[in-house]
């Protein structure tokens, strides 16, 4: 299974609500609206509550770094092959436009992160 995984960091322009009103009731159904030609296998948007002072007890606790991105999407596919054949269709190339085209409204690219990777379960 490959996993694309994406520290995303919001607009400046956006607050964290803003920001993830967005994510949540935007571009979330976009991307599951186009799970098909994009070959999306699973999807999954992990929030940060940076306002939580139970943040700041873990943090200091374990001796991390302050939290400095406002949420985690994670997204699968079968394996690289099938993550490239997206690009290969003009449905997928359609699909991938629509997707960053989305997220430029909301997402600062700049100073986010992103990476493949793959998945090694140690507990299912």
């Amino acid at each position: 299974m490959l996993k694309m995984t994406m520290f995303v960091r919001r607009l400046p322009s956006l607050d964290h609500g803003e920001f993830d009103r967005y994510w949540r009731e935007v571009h979330g159904p976009l991307v599951a609206s186009l799970a098909q030609p994009l070959r999306i296998r699973r999807y999954i948007q992990t929030t940060v509550d940076a306002d939580e002072p139970v943040q700041e007890m873990l943090r200091q606790a374990r001796g991390t770094l302050a939290i400095d991105f406002d949420g985690l999407g994670e997204l699968w596919w079968n394996d690289l092959e099938d993550y490239r054949a997206v690009r290969s269709t003009p449905g997928g190339l359609a699909a991938v436009a629509e997707i960053s085209a989305d997220e430029r409204r909301f997402v600062d690219l700049s100073r986010s992160c992103l990476w493949f990777g793959i998945e090694r379960p140690m507990v299912e």
